[in-house]
């Protein structure tokens, strides 16, 4: 068993630079932990702690239960895959692969045998002789990948390995990662910024923001389960609709339309609803239960549309909080916009913009928030 624990992990570089502050995770054999986040929120920085490339202020890093602070990255039997791929140019591939197992004296048949091996895994038998410079983008990720799974670590490290190949070799490359790693049955953690590969390739995905881990859970769990305002607003694309809504007594205000507040303590004057833009429904102009709107401006993607709708009778409310998030106000700047997604079909794609509209937002796709702090609310 080799679970990789982090224990209350902190690296401070100045009082202001803190770019972890306080994580705590497990990764258990077999899975694949994701962390996901915005530039600047820690991720790359924890994978690097993990490698050892960097000491923890704070806190500790266990694998296979051995607390390894302290240990070189070449003792922590770990294997990392760079964004760069990071290959010698005077190299072959067969040489590439090898390089650790030669560091570790272990002998050349034994070696020939593992480079062999891992290479017809990842489909790189008949190009063990070229130089990195004679392969395209995906072998040479192919072979940065094999360099790792032939030391058989205790546990891999992936920063961002598929950013530098085009959309097309990505989604390839992708779908075989997954297949790759569930047959090693080691922890995985994964560092990217793109959506797609954290819920696609992950069992567990730590969505990260500010050196703090904000969610924690599958990915099926953290798209229809924001923990909280971040989250919902960073996981999905388009982007889930976040609406400041004015509240009075247990409903809040959506123009001319009153929604009904889920069960709170006390009603705030303020709230967040979150609605994702393939939960809003049209319907029939006809309908005296809808919300209605006009369309402004209609993005065509193919099969589907993404519209962007004014609400009608609503003013777009926005916050302002002072740095220390102690003086907050709440302020009106235009109507209220709300995006939807809609499959085209007969009934829809005669829609152009500024056509008048109805839509419905079911109660059990809403997702709410304090307005305030962003924590969930339902």
């Amino acid at each position: 068993m080799a679970k990789l624990q982090l224990n209350s992990l902190q690296k401070k570089y100045t009082p202001k630079a803190i770019p972890v502050k306080d994580i705590t995770i497990e990764v258990e054999d077999g899975e694949f932990l994701t962390l996901l986040g915005p530039s600047g929120c820690g991720k790359s920085t924890l994978l690097r702690l993990i490698a050892g490339l960097e000491p923890p202020t704070k806190g500790q890093i266990s694998i296979g239960g051995k607390n390894v602070n302290g240990v070189a990255p070449g003792d922590r039997n770990i294997a990392m895959v760079f964004q760069s791929y990071a290959l010698y140019p005077h190299m072959s591939v067969a040489e590439n692969i090898g390089t650790a197992l030669k560091l570790r004296k272990i002998s050349k048949s034994e070696i020939e045998a593992r480079v062999g091996q891992v290479a017809d895994k990842l489909g790189l038998g008949s190009l063990l002789d070229r130089k990195p410079s004679k392969l395209s983008g995906g072998q040479r990720q192919r072979v940065a990948l094999a360099r790792a799974l032939v030391r058989n670590p205790e546990v891999f490290l992936l920063d961002e390995p598929l950013s530098n190949l085009d959309a097309l070799l990505r989604e390839q490359v992708r779908a075989e990662l997954k297949q790759l790693f569930k047959q090693q049955n080691k922890p995985v953690v994964y560092v990217t910024h793109d959506q797609t590969e954290a819920m696609t390739l992950s069992s567990k995905v730590a969505v990260l923001y500010d050196g703090l881990v904000q969610q924690l859970d599958p990915p099926s769990r953290i798209y229809t389960h924001p923990a909280n305002e971040f989250v919902a607003g960073f996981v999905g694309s388009p982007q889930m609709n976040l609406l400041v809504l004015k509240c009075e007594e247990k409903q809040a205000i959506l123009g001319d339309f009153k929604i009904s507040l889920p069960k709170l303590p006390t009603v705030p004057p303020h709230i967040v609803l979150g609605i994702r833009p393939e939960d809003i429904r049209l319907v029939e102009l006809d309908n005296s239960d809808a919300i209605s709107g006009q369309i402004y401006l209609i993005e065509e993607l193919g099969k589907e549309n993404l519209v962007s709708i004014q609400v009608e009778g609503s003013q777009l409310l926005q916050r302002k909080q002072d740095k220390k998030r102690e003086k907050f106000e709440i302020f009106a700047l235009e109507n209220t916009k709300i995006v939807v997604r809609v499959l085209i079909s007969d009934d829809n794609k005669s829609l152009q913009e500024g056509d008048a509209v109805k839509f419905i937002i079911p109660p059990e796709k809403m997702h709410w928030f304090d307005v305030k702090e962003g924590y969930r609310l339902n």
